[in-house]
Formats: C-alpha cells, structure tokens, sequence
C-alpha cells in the first residue's frame, strides 16, 4: 500500500530547490553568480565592453568600469540597476551597486 501525502507536503522543484539551497546556505553563493550574468545581461554589450571587473560581496555589487563618462551616466541610474538586477532574479540579491 503506497503512503498517502498530504497535499500541503507538495512542493515544485523549484520550491524545494529554494529550501535546499537556504539549509545548506549555498543560496549566496549562486545569487552572487547569478548577479555577474545579470548585470551582462541588462546592461547590454556596449556597457559590458567599458566593464573590466565585477563582484558581488555582501549583497553589493563593485563593478569597475574603464570610462569615467559610463561610470557617470550609471550613477545616475544606480537604484534602477539594483531594482532591474532583483527583479531579473526575483528576489533581493543585491542592496546597492558601487561603480568605480
């Protein structure tokens, strides 16, 4: 006889792939990757050309940039960059951008 389970016991595949990576704590691990291709992926190639180094530490993301009037023109713009970045991911995985 095959156990029944409750239908509140039921998860998607994603859900219980959230739960597995918050137990074992590998959740920041993959949302800081997951914020490197975001920021290529939103910031299109002109932007990802001027970018020369990127990372995400404590919930921040450093990204260098060659052009000083790139640099400019995204500090203008940096609450939308972290709102588009979260939003992409669908969740809050980064609280602010330093451009440098």
């Amino acid at each position: 006889m095959m156990a029944k389970y409750k239908v509140s016991n039921e998860q998607s595949m994603g859900e219980a792939l959230s739960l597995w990576l918050d137990r074992y704590r590998l959740r920041r691990g993959t949302d800081e990757t997951r914020v490197l291709q975001a920021w290529d992926e939103l910031m299109g190639p002109s932007i990802v050309r001027q970018t020369t180094k990127k990372k995400v530490q404590n919930q921040i993301l450093y990204v260098q940039l060659e052009s000083a009037v790139v640099r400019k023109e995204l500090l203008m713009v940096k609450s939308k960059i972290v709102s588009s970045i979260n939003e992409h991911l669908g969740r809050e995985a980064i609280k602010d951008v330093h451009l440098y």
